[in-house]
């Protein structure tokens, strides 16, 4: 695959998370199961059941059901206990096995980088090639564990299992780390105990000394493998600290080489490009003053008849030098109307100057005249420049026919640039719309907050703000920033900084009402200032809001069922969609939204 392909690939993948590893319906248990022991809360609630229980069988009615020592509240801390070594199990060898996955990821990204500088590399040979007459312009060599990297295999937590020892542990943690290990032994106390209680077994009766006994013991053999299994993954963890070091020393290393060789090369590009504008400008110049002679000899004027219309090598100095100016400035001015003077690679693609562009440039060419006239005769008289009454004047003050004549010279800077291999293109700058100096600060600042507030009032629909949606909306505008194709939005974007303006306690009745308000205050400063603007504008603020909504899935019972956008979500959306729409009443939005995975 080349270089570029997995550079694509690369930008489809997902980070591995560690829910990933919960596959069917035993993962989706014991994912719910880890979620909901491992939290603060459950800690509260065990406190407060362990506290109660003791302090009502002291001094309460189950004083008499279960006094100090209180042995049914040891029998049942045994059975949790048990149940959490088997829990802590089944999340470590999850645990592992996303960090085996990250590791291969880590290790996949880390040959696509490479074959890129690889390719980059290369690409910079052929340059070196061009531009030392084959002689390459890099002293160093690639970084050596650049080789050593592909065939080397990411480090697995497998790897770290060494010997008889290695093997038996790694045994008991893959069968006991495993929720059938799980209902078997919650299945086995809870036969046991309904065996005691129905008379079968009479060799264990309450309160099941010989149970706790072996759940006592079970548990020291769990944790025991638990902390075997911790050794293990650290010490894979430190196996993948140290490739990921290597792989960014020798990116690092590559960078600098690439730095190093481009260095070289701008030495050599500037040598070129010093003898390449000198040689452009000088031709370009003539080229200028050629087109002249032949618009002045189509309107009747006799070669040498005035100063300006010398042949060039009769020009004096002073004029050549102003020629060769206006040459250098050619590019600048071009600008000034979002164009580009490029060596000629498809002809066709020349542009033809419209009405407007044509008289910015004659406007443009008729300043610079002007300045040239001030420095080669500023003790002449008026009307003595070159023999023509209009040198001195404005281009306010020019008559119709000075004006035509000016602007029929600068569109034939198509045909001038042709004559010495360059060609007029457009930048798209022109023709991409409006930007930020087409609207007044505070109007700027106005658009920016609804770019946020429909991303905010949407992730608010279901009660809080989710970090992973205002992420989400964060990546959307730093990418249209650089890459949509409306100039207005791209700055719009680009000019963002993020702020939400939310509170700890913000909720989204609090938040509805001023957000809708300055989408609409966006909305309708985009349809006076920009209309052309405005079908886009409102396109964009419900692609935030989009991806705001299907940036994680909601709803369901411990994941199950699970949906990308909710019905608040939804109404959040349709608001937004209403406030960008000045013409049509916005539907109230709910005050009191439905609380997340209700």
């Amino acid at each position: 695959m080349s270089a570029a392909g997995v550079g694509a690939d690369l930008t489809r993948q997902k980070p591995v998370a560690m829910a990933d590893g919960h596959v069917g319906l035993n993962g989706a248990f014991a994912a719910a199961l880890t979620r909901v022991v491992g939290s603060m809360p459950a800690l509260y609630v065990t406190l407060v059941i362990v506290g109660g229980w003791m302090a009502l069988a002291t001094w309460g009615p189950l004083h008499s059901v279960d006094p100090y020592p209180f042995g049914f509240l040891l029998f049942l801390d045994n059975v949790v206990q048990l149940v959490l070594c088997l829990v802590i199990l089944v999340g470590q060898r999850v645990l592992g096995m996303a960090a085996d996955r990250r590791a291969v990821q880590t290790y996949e990204n880390a040959e696509a980088i490479f074959a890129r500088v690889a390719d980059l590399q290369a690409h910079l040979d052929r340059h070196d090639r061009a531009l030392g007459r084959g002689v390459s312009l890099l002293e160093s060599s690639p970084h050596p564990w650049i080789r050593r990297h592909r065939v080397q295999q990411p480090p697995q937590a497998i790897d770290q299992v060494t010997g008889i020892n290695g093997r038996i542990a790694a045994w008991l943690t893959q069968r006991l780390g495993s929720m059938w290990a799980f209902y078997i032994a919650a299945g086995t106390q809870v036969v046991w105990i309904g065996m005691a209680q129905l008379g079968v077994q009479r060799f264990d009766p309450y309160p099941f000394a010989f149970m706790s006994f072996l759940s006592t013991l079970a548990q020291l053999i769990f944790m025991i493998v638990i902390m075997v299994g911790q050794d293990v993954l650290g010490r894979a963890g430190d196996r993948r600290a140290e490739q990921t070091l290597l792989d960014a020393e020798a990116v690092l290393h590559e960078c600098g080489r690439m730095k190093a060789r481009l260095e070289a090369q701008d030495r050599v590009i500037d040598s070129l490009a010093d003898y390449a504008n000198a040689q452009v400008t000088k031709h370009l110049a003539q080229a200028i003053h050629r087109s002249r002679l032949d618009a002045a000899v189509e309107d009747g004027e006799l070669l040498g008849s005035r100063p300006g219309l010398l042949p060039w090598d009769e020009l004096p100095v002073e004029r050549q030098e102003a020629a060769r100016r206006q040459a250098r400035q050619l590019g600048d001015r071009l600008a000034v109307i979002g164009c580009l003077m490029v060596p000629t690679s498809d002809p066709v693609l020349t542009v033809a100057f419209s009405e407007e562009e044509a008289e910015v440039l004659a406007r443009l060419e008729h300043e610079h005249g002007l300045s040239v006239l001030r420095v080669l005769g500023a003790a002449a008289l008026p009307g003595q420049r070159d023999g023509r009454h209009d040198d001195n004047l404005s281009w306010d003050e020019l008559s119709g026919q000075a004006r035509a004549r000016t602007v029929e010279e600068v569109r034939r800077i198509p045909a001038v640039l042709a004559d010495v291999g360059f060609q007029v293109l457009r930048t798209g700058q022109g023709a991409d719309g409006v930007g930020e100096l087409d609207f007044t600060p505070e109007d700027w600042a106005t658009l920016g907050r609804a770019l946020m507030a429909s991303g905010v009032l949407v992730s608010l629909a279901e009660g809080v703000a989710d970090a992973e949606e205002i992420i989400a909306m964060v990546k959307l505008l730093r990418e249209a920033g650089i890459s949509h194709p409306r100039r207005f939005i791209r700055e719009l974007a680009a000019a963002s900084t993020f702020e939400t303006g939310l509170q700890p306690a913000t909720r989204y009745a609090d938040y509805a009402a001023p957000a809708l308000e300055t989408i609409r205050a966006a909305t309708a400063i985009v349809a006076k200032s920009a209309p052309e603007e405005l079908a886009d504008f409102r396109a964009f603020l419900m692609e935030i809001a989009t991806v705001v909504a299907d940036a994680n899935d909601e709803g369901g019972f411990f994941g199950l069922g699970a949906r990308p956008r909710v019905p608040n979500e939804v109404a959040a959306m349709e608001a937004v969609r209403a406030a960008t729409d000045l013409d049509r009443p916005e539907p109230a939005p709910s005050s009191t939204p439905r609380k997340k995975g209700a």
